[in-house]
């Protein structure tokens, strides 16, 4: 083969995988700027003093990681089971119906986590709160969106993988209002469920990849030209 259909060769394989490669990075750039703005926008909700519990749904949903409190009783005999992993451990996030003083549909309350031998309460009768409480947390408005690839949740079983509010809703015969009050910082007693610290840390790692997807295109582009600049062997 010539050397020119060397070159014109290597330019039709090489030049498709450069275009990709630089896609990639940009495409992570683009997701670098959505992320950091996603957090920017949680830190500062989360600053904000904490007010009291929307009560128009409208509100509700753009209130996402906005610090709340609310007092109501809390509903424990129609707790729902949510699938999660807590420092490797599998277990449940105990979502339990609130039903605010001030009127208004209940509101799903994530009281904290407990491991999988911990899911019949039963086994946690002293953190089943009863009478009036205040609750304090953020909102969440974002657990009700599965991921590729989310399980089916078991409703028989009373076992979610994805908050799924109109079935939660016809469950109960009640309509649970759209979005989950996550406490903080609550002691309950028993120790058990073990209430969240603070916001779920939401990992950034696009910038990493930026780099690593237009380091490869870089690379890519000065062993193609050192293969160029080669001489032909005797």
């Amino acid at each position: 083969m010539s050397r020119r259909a060397v070159v014109l060769t290597s330019i039709f394989v090489v030049t498709p995988v450069v275009v990709a490669l630089l896609w990639l990075g940009t495409w992570q750039v683009q997701r670098l700027g959505w992320k950091t703005a996603q957090i920017e926008l949680r830190e500062f909700n989360y600053a904000q003093e904490p007010v009291r519990l929307p009560t128009r749904d409208t509100q509700l949903a753009r209130a996402g990681w906005r610090r709340v409190f609310e007092t109501g009783a809390f509903e424990h005999d129609r707790e729902f089971h949510l699938w999660s992993i807590r420092d490797g451990a599998a277990g449940y996030d105990i979502l339990t119906p609130l039903q605010p003083d001030q009127g208004g549909g209940p509101v799903l309350v994530d009281r904290g986590w407990v491991p999988v031998d911990r899911k019949d309460p039963a086994t946690r009768t002293a953190g089943q709160v009863a009478g009036q409480v205040t609750v304090t947390g953020f909102v969440r408005t974002d657990l009700d969106v599965p991921g590729p690839y989310t399980p089916d949740n078991e409703p028989e079983q009373n076992i979610w993988y994805v908050v799924d509010f109109p079935a939660m809703s016809a469950r109960d015969g009640t309509f649970y209002r759209p979005a989950i009050l996550v406490a903080v910082d609550t002691a309950n007693p028993g120790g058990l469920p073990v209430g969240a610290a603070g916001l779920p840390e939401l990992r950034n790692t696009h910038l990493a990849y930026a780099i690593t997807w237009y380091g490869l295109a870089l690379a890519a582009v000065v062993i193609w030209v050192l293969v160029l600049r080669r001489r032909p062997s005797a």
